[in-house]
């Protein structure tokens, strides 16, 4: 049997942990390790995971290090064929959810990433559910497994990034290697989405300067200029809608280090295998608008904090 390896990156979120460890200890799938990797919180998770979860890995990291250290330090510290990710407030809607995953990996070696079905508490689901499988851009951080010998291959995430876009990045760089990205509409995964943590104006700049740095680091040459251009205009036009309008002065004022952090890991992907990145994103990407999409069944298993 493919082993599994699980990494829960967590900070300040031990009740909403507690569940996305419970939900996963019951997945019919084992897994072979459990490897929480705490950013520094100062609630009790230490206490709660050692004393709740004794087969379960806990390292504390010695200070907020960001999102992205925490799952490269997840990726390098565990052993697994395979290695699921999942967020402290997520979990399978089904007990079955990781062995079907692991399942189609399994038939389908071109393939180095699955990108599970999120459905978040205000209702939105990414894919349509009834769909069969399809390749797509990027998979989402609360929900996917990837496949350890593709991943590293093709590098770590960049610790640079802090938080957010990390994803596209990863899965820009494993098509370029020729590997798939696909969704599994029907595995479903649930997003109960904790605010704690949570500053929209924060992630709106995240967003727009972690585009910016994956375009320099991975767009070809003969389209880096335009593309640059495209994703600040059409992040700056997002801002302008949603606030806080100051977040188009920080990325400005960010814009040398968006430079030096992108010519650091300049690595760029064939024109070929850039375009097909971006046909996916237009037409594939996870929560873009979908034709009758089928309501989710039973989309909170428990509330957040049950075990």
């Amino acid at each position: 049997m493919p082993s599994v390896s699980a990494v829960i990156a967590t900070f300040n979120r031990a009740p909403e942990l507690r569940t996305a460890l419970s939900r996963l200890l019951a997945q019919t799938h084992p897994v072979a390790e459990i490897l929480v990797v705490d950013d520094g919180s100062t609630d009790g998770t230490d206490a709660m995971v050692r004393g709740e979860f004794p087969t379960v890995r806990y390292v504390r990291l010695p200070h907020n290090a960001g999102l992205i250290y925490a799952r490269n330090f997840g990726f390098v510290n565990t052993a697994g064929d395979y290695v699921l990710s999942v967020d402290d407030d997520s979990w399978f809607a089904e007990p079955d959810g990781l062995a079907r995953a692991v399942a189609y990996m399994e038939t389908h070696a071109d393939v180095a990433a699955v990108a599970c079905n999120i459905e978040t508490r205000d209702g939105l689901v990414y894919f349509p559910q009834q769909a069969d499988p399809f390749d797509a851009p990027w998979y989402v951080g609360c929900g996917h497994l990837l496949r350890r010998s593709a991943v590293a291959a093709t590098g770590l995430y960049m610790p640079e990034l802090y938080r957010q876009g990390e994803e596209k990045d990863r899965c820009l760089r494993l098509i370029g290697a020729g590997h798939r990205v696909v969704a599994l509409p029907g595995i479903m995964v649930y997003h109960d989405k904790s605010e704690k943590g949570r500053k929209p104006g924060l992630e709106r700049f995240y967003n727009h300067r972690n585009d910016l740095i994956r375009e320099v680091a991975r767009c070809p040459a003969g389209l880096l200029p335009w593309r640059f251009a495209r994703s600040w205009i059409g992040n700056s036009w997002k801002n302008l809608r949603h606030g806080p309008r100051l977040t188009d002065l920080k990325v400005l004022l960010a814009l040398p280090e968006i430079l030096r952090i992108g010519l650091k890991h300049r690595a760029p992907v064939s024109e070929d295998a850039y375009r097909r990145w971006l046909h996916l994103s237009r037409t594939a990407a996870p929560g873009l608008p979908q034709p009758d999409p089928t309501p989710s069944h039973n989309p909170l298993p428990c509330k957040a904090g049950e075990g």
